[in-house]
């Protein structure tokens, strides 16, 4: 028997103020592009298409209270005006803006938890219908840089930024909206965001006008931007934890929460992958996937990306190469979808976007084999778990041979494409290429004890802040039986176990103490998602009976999370 024990704790808390901007630091109605109150964003760094400026503006509707929040009081709003009917390219155009850096004052909580983000918006002129695509919108703050340009936001220096939606801005003409964003729910960021004596921050908004829906005069207003730290912080709770067996296997989690497409996974090391050249009837090239688990999340998607002249380990293999062809397999709806994408002689960033017909599925949990294979250059079958298949054919152009021929590595990433996928996974039972240029690959992944160097090199992952992000890979071997996770925040909480609640030892001792005798550790224990850290225990690292390093083992053990954690 194993089990989890945790619980929970409540207290009231108060506010004070710590950061704030009420834009009475210049004349009202000054034009502020290159001065006080921050920089344009535009098109990050590319032309200023849409002519946007930022304005201090007189609150002349209501210069001493805002409708919806009795504790405004500043008579001044910051207000970005673009006209998106001159944006170049049409209504695909990337924008934002960053308020002034300002230094916090009585910050004294060391704990990101302690701050909330506060401010008050309006939307004027046309509005902000149907924005979004791969940037935002985001709301961010970020932390003084000396050596950046500006000195201020946009990324530069400590910083957290939040994904939203459309319906993030109020309607146009509606009024003042106040919104609040508790820090500590905007994923990772550094320890020193908020603390310390020489903290400054800039606030912005960005987004991408993906099919903006309208087009013309565009104004989003800004008022009593604010950080208040919470004065009365209640005790950390303990929290919820569960312990589950570990399916031996390669498990791939959605770690980043920054930002729904970023992609976590593993690539080929051989170079040579590609079917062109060697694919015929009689010695088909196929690529099979054997999956243990596929988290059961809404367009939670596989993508196995063959790239030409791709370097194993490059998070941006896929958009950076001229040449690459993309096979997805999705989760949708009550079951899966499996289609094929290219794209070619196209510039670095670019997304595949030729598909061929989409197949649906039968296949109710995404376990099983799934297979692409090829019969020569351009003629190949898909086929999904439950059987069903489909033949397609790529198009048959003479230039075809050199755009795909090897050198091409496969890059396997997964990514949420929704906030609902943060911190799911997949797991690779196996993996079978079949007939490439250099044979055959195989890899049981469920009897291996370690990643298999030689085959896959596992930096492809990517998040926002680190370009190598191995930690989202985790090869489960039958000596790894239990996976421990739990919610966050953890600070200050380590995870610790006993054989027995009843007789016995009655000391906990963390998991590694166990494992000292033989060398044996938990894996570092890593936020997956927003929600939840999780951490693979080893067979050798479960409690003994009499408590004592290389004792007899104990079947059964308890699990808790203790603050403070265990000394040994």
């Amino acid at each position: 028997m194993i089990a989890a024990l945790s619980g929970l704790t409540n207290a009231r808390a108060g506010n004070i103020v710590v950061w704030h901007d009420d834009f009475d630091l210049q004349p009202r109605g000054a034009n502020s592009i290159d001065a006080t109150y921050g920089r344009i964003a535009y098109n990050f760094g590319g032309s200023a298409g849409a002519n946007p400026i930022v304005i201090i503006s007189t609150n002349a509707t209501n210069p001493d209270t805002l409708p919806g929040d009795p504790s405004y009081t500043h008579s001044n709003y910051c207000a970005f005006i673009f006209d998106s009917s001159v944006l170049p390219g049409g209504s695909a155009y990337n924008f934002g803006w960053d308020i002034n850096s300002i230094a916090t004052t009585g910050n004294t909580n060391a704990q990101l938890r302690a701050y909330t983000l506060a401010f008050d918006m309006a939307v004027q002129g046309d509005g902000m219908g149907s924005l979004g695509g791969f940037v935002g919108p985001i709301v961010y703050v970020f932390g003084h840089n000396a050596a950046a340009a500006w000195s201020s936001g946009e990324y530069y220096g400590n910083g957290t930024q939040i994904s939203t939606n459309t319906a993030f801005f109020p309607a146009p003409g509606s009024g003042w909206v106040h919104y609040e964003f508790p820090l500590a729910d905007w994923g990772t960021a550094n320890a020193d965001l908020i603390y310390g004596t020489n903290a400054a921050f800039s606030f912005g908004v960005g987004a991408y006008m993906a099919g903006l829906t309208v087009v013309g005069q565009e104004e989003i207003d800004i008022a009593n931007v604010e950080i208040l730290m919470n004065t009365n912080l209640p005790p950390l709770p303990g929290p919820p934890m569960t312990l589950v067996p570990a399916k031996p296997g390669l498990r791939v989690f959605g770690q980043n929460s920054q930002q729904t497409y970023n992609q976590e996974g593993f690539g080929t090391v051989d170079p040579n992958q590609s079917w062109v050249g060697v694919a015929t009837p009689a010695n088909p090239v196929s690529y099979n996937i054997t999956i243990g688990d596929f988290d059961t999340v809404n367009n939670y998607t596989l993508y196995v990306q063959f790239v030409q002249n791709g370097n194993p380990g490059d998070p941006f293999g896929v958009y950076n190469g001229a040449n690459a062809l993309v096979w997805n397999i999705t989760r949708q709806g009550t079951g899966f979808t499996t289609a094929v994408n290219w794209k070619t002689n196209m510039s670095a960033s670019g997304t595949p976007s030729n598909a061929l017909p989409t197949l649906a599925t039968t296949s109710i949990d995404g376990r099983g084999t799934w297979t692409l294979a090829f019969t020569n250059d351009t003629n190949g079958t898909v086929t999904a778990p439950d059987g069903t298949s489909a033949a397609f054919a790529l198009p048959n152009d003479p230039n075809w041979t050199a755009q795909f021929a090897n050198p091409v590595i496969i890059d396997f990433g997964t990514a949420p494409n929704n906030t609902a996928g943060y911190g799911q996974w997949i797991t690779f039972s196996k993996i079978a290429i079949s007939n490439v240029l250099d044979g055959t690959e195989y890899d049981d992944f469920t009897q291996d004890d370690v990643l298999n160097a030689s085959l896959w090199n596992p930096r492809f992952s990517l998040d926002s802040a680190n370009a190598n992000n191995a930690g989202s890979v985790f090869q489960v071997s039958t000596n790894t039986p239990y996976w421990a996770n739990w919610g966050l925040p953890d600070n200050g909480f380590g995870l610790e176990t006993k054989a027995s609640l009843n007789g016995g030892t009655n000391v906990w001792f963390s998991p590694n103490y166990y494992g000292s005798g033989v060398g044996a550790t938990n894996t570092l224990p890593q936020k997956m998602g927003k929600l939840l850290k999780w951490t693979l225990i080893p067979k050798d690292c479960l409690p003994t009976v009499d408590g004592t390093v290389g004792g007899p083992p104990s079947t059964k053990g308890f699990f808790r999370l203790q603050n403070p954690g265990p000394t040994q």
